[in-house]
């Protein structure tokens, strides 16, 4: 199999906030706006025609460096992959039934191939390696394509880099942008604003009135972190759109939504792969005290 068949058109590329196993379960009108916003992409990307041949999937939950060391792009070329159940929470006493979730999908080994190969080529340093999916994409994928609309197309797992070179992410998208003529279709999953930290300040307040202090500070943060980045990638041209994006490193609403920086890497990437593309916000806006489920495609 070969990357060198070449689409009319170039394929969009979609940034999804992707939650977490909760997305499956919590009834609040947030979750259930969040669980329609994602349904909506689905069916969109089921009206692709002609179908991609492939999801290439980037999630924050798939970072190298563990093994072969932060410098490696990690490609997922196992067949018959497996779900992960890797939650930050541990259910196994309030919802032991999450470990039961399943997502049927397919693989291709032979496509994952040669998307290693396509990164070997382009000077990247990148492994094969053979692992389950995680929550960041079945989770999501789950909801955005249920039983009844089926995924008929493989999903190719590839990493992001670990650690806090931003730029990095951004020339790795770019490395996949030919790969948008050539039928792939590139997911990119995190969350515009994920803070556990400020989520634990809020849990951690002594008294209901400093709760509602600490609750608004943190939302007033998170949403003015969501609006400077939806400022930031409405740059359509490439260059203008990278330089806005990692200004926002020096911003404190950043660092506030962002202690870790493994949720924002994967729409460093997706930016990086849509080049000129224009881009725009999908469903309605969910922003909560430390957590945005911005969704984005760019096309």
């Amino acid at each position: 199999m070969a990357l060198e068949t070449q689409r009319p058109e170039p394929l969009p590329v979609y940034y999804i906030g992707h939650a977490g196993v909760g997305l499956l379960f919590n009834e609040s009108k947030n979750n259930h706006t969040v669980q329609d916003n994602l349904r909506k992409i689905g069916d969109e990307i089921l009206t692709l025609s002609p179908q991609p041949k492939a999801i290439i999937a980037f999630s924050g939950h798939f970072e190298a460096g563990e093994i072969h060391g932060p410098g490696v792009i990690e490609v997922n070329v196992k067949d018959g992959t497996y779900i992960l159940h890797d939650f930050v929470n541990d259910f196994h006493d309030s919802k032991p039934f999450v470990y039961q979730y399943d997502w049927p999908h397919k693989d291709s080994p032979d496509l994952a191939v040669e998307v290693w190969k396509h990164l070997v080529k382009s000077g990247v340093k990148a492994k094969r390696v053979e692992r389950g999916v995680d929550h960041g994409v079945w989770v999501p994928f789950k909801v955005m394509f249920p039983p009844e609309k089926p995924l008929g197309i493989p999903v190719i797992q590839v990493s992001t880099y670990h650690g806090y070179d931003l730029e990095s992410q951004i020339r790795l998208g770019q490395i996949f942008e030919s790969l948008r003529h050539e039928g792939y279709l590139i997911v990119g999953s995190g969350m515009a604003v994920h803070s556990f930290a400020s989520i634990a300040e809020i849990q951690e307040a002594k008294t209901d009135e400093e709760r509602e202090r600490v609750r608004a500070k943190v939302l007033e943060e998170s949403r003015a972190f969501d609006t400077y980045l939806r400022e930031a990638v409405q740059n359509h041209n490439a260059e203008e759109r990278k330089k806005a994006l990692l200004e926002l490193e020096s911003l404190y609403e950043f660092k506030r939504s962002h202690p870790t920086v493994e949720h924002f890497t994967p729409l460093l990437v997706t930016a990086g792969a849509a080049g000129d593309a224009k881009v725009a916000p999908l469903g309605v806006d969910i922003i909560e005290a430390g957590m945005s489920y911005l969704n984005l495609r760019f096309s």
